[in-house]
């Protein structure tokens, strides 16, 4: 959907190799929206807590990342050897004594939690997913003891992917209190930026709105959405496209399709302006004000197969890339490419496009496919299955969960973590890969230039380019 800046739009921090296969860095070794905020969701604060929430920074004596206060100081592997099991991250800090309430939603035995996900809204469906994440991980760390003892608790508010309700439920959040946001996943992500800031709450997840990916309390394991210099100009990264480029299936003249969606047609707009002047790309085609609730798209793969499209991207989501994929079938239309981001990386999306009709949709990850098995991949499925049965694993929901474990690794570095130790740690993190999951970089540059092509076949996805592993290259370009 149009929330596919989400892939093209970073850069990597760190430099690294054009190619990371199955043995480098950029690889591991060896429900309903009701179900998001979970059993263990808190139920609201205080009006003493809500006034400390808003008026406190989490800046104090205790900021430096390794103070513990009176309790021991934690003892955590570093991150490239860290397992981010959760009996590992319950084992890492354990027990209550020493623990004092700390900071903003931090208690003595329990950790406070935000999470903003447009749950209802035009695009229904899409963003479900990253609070289940979430609220699964949550799950499992609690039944392995917690952190320091402590107990994470999440609470969800479900914004109507509308930005002002994104803000209002945001400030609402920070006033419970909560100590941060995890895996808060929306197109209206932009209304929680001037809290963020101004109350200096971390907040990680993914960022769809180019605001919130440069936002300096933003946290990442795959970089933001896009940039905007001081200039004015949008950036977004050009490997999505590199990668189609090398792997031979980047076409000659390609079609561009968006949402009426602001932010869907921004992107596809991007899409275009990359395509053309980075890679002397013919657009076809460009319909940016498709309605969400379109019943087909059949007069769009009509005008392209009339232009002589040879393949098409799209910033749609889940059931626009199925009516494309069935309008293509019906007008039996093949195209060299198919090309849609980590939105639709969902089985989900097979089914309600029908197995037949979604063969060779090409989607683009920035972390290593699920399919491949690698120790995060399999945990987050793993804990979804038990702890939110009948949730589906996708692209925006393992962004959420990576994003998340990050956050614990941050809170293990010290007994009484505050807002601003967490984020002092975080701008000392250099080459993090999540565990394998994804390519190695500076989480503090809000930057990320991994991506891999997997694409459908039968009932599920398998890798295009590179085969195995990331492909880890491209820069920053001018999108506008």
């Amino acid at each position: 959907m149009a929330l596919a800046l989400s892939l093209v739009g970073s850069a990597c921090g760190a430099r690294v190799a054009p190619y990371l296969g199955a043995s480098g860095q950029g690889l591991g070794g060896g429900g309903s929206a009701g179900n998001a905020t979970g059993a263990n969701s808190s139920s609201g604060g205080s009006s003493s807590a809500a006034s400390t929430g808003a008026g406190s920074t989490g800046s104090g004596s205790s900021a430096a990342a390794g103070s513990s206060g009176s309790g021991a100081a934690p003892k955590v592997a570093p991150a490239s050897s860290f397992s981010f099991t959760p009996q590992a991250e319950a084992s890492a800090c354990t027990g209550t004594t020493g623990n004092t309430a700390s900071a903003p939603g931090v208690t003595t035995n329990a950790i406070q939690i935000g999470n903003v996900s447009g749950l209802s809204g035009p695009l229904s469906g899409s963003f479900n997913q990253p609070p289940q994440g979430v609220q699964a991980l949550f799950d499992a760390v609690n039944a392995a003891g917690g952190i320091c003892g402590r107990q994470l608790q999440l609470t969800t508010e479900d914004d109507g992917q509308n930005s002002s309700t994104n803000g209002s439920d945001a400030l609402n959040l920070i006033n419970k209190p909560v100590f941060a946001f995890a895996g808060s996943t929306s197109d209206a992500d932009d209304g929680m930026v001037p809290y963020v800031e101004q109350y200096q709450v971390p907040d990680f997840g993914f960022a769809i709105n180019c605001d919130r990916s440069q936002e300096p309390e933003y946290w990442s394991v795959a970089g933001g959405s896009c940039y905007q210099t001081a200039g004015g100009t949008y950036e977004i990264g050009s490997d999505y496209f590199l990668n189609a480029q090398q792997g031979g299936y980047l076409p000659k003249k390609m079609a561009v399709l968006a949402y009426s969606i602001a932010i869907s047609a921004q992107a596809a707009q991007q899409f275009a302006y990359v395509l053309q002047h980075d890679f002397g790309v013919d657009i076809c085609y460009e319909d940016t004000s498709i309605s969400p609730v379109s019943a087909s798209l059949e007069s769009d793969v009509e005008q392209m197969q009339a232009n002589g499209c040879q393949g098409v991207v799209d910033t749609l989501d889940v059931t626009g890339n199925a009516k494309l994929l069935q309008a293509l079938q019906q007008q039996n239309v093949s195209l060299q490419w198919v090309a849609a981001t980590f939105d639709v990386y969902t089985p989900i999306l097979i089914s309600t496009a029908g197995e037949s009709a979604a063969q060779g949709m090409t989607v683009a990850l920035p972390f290593a496919p699920l399919e491949e098995n690698g120790p995060m991949a399999q945990m987050y499925q793993q804990q979804l299955s038990q702890y939110v049965p009948g949730a589906q694993p996708s692209g925006f929901g393992y962004l959420a969960w990576l994003a998340t474990q990050m956050m614990i690794y941050a809170l293990l570095q010290q007994r009484n973590p505050t807002r601003a130790s967490v984020t002092s740690f975080l701008n000392s993190l250099q080459n993090y890969t999540a565990g394998g999951a994804v390519g190695p970089h500076a989480p503090s540059t809000h930057t990320y230039l991994c991506t891999v092509d997997v694409e459908v076949k039968g009932n599920g996805f398998v890798p295009r380019n590179p085969t195995s592993g990331l492909f880890c290259g491209g820069s920053m370009v001018a999108a506008s």
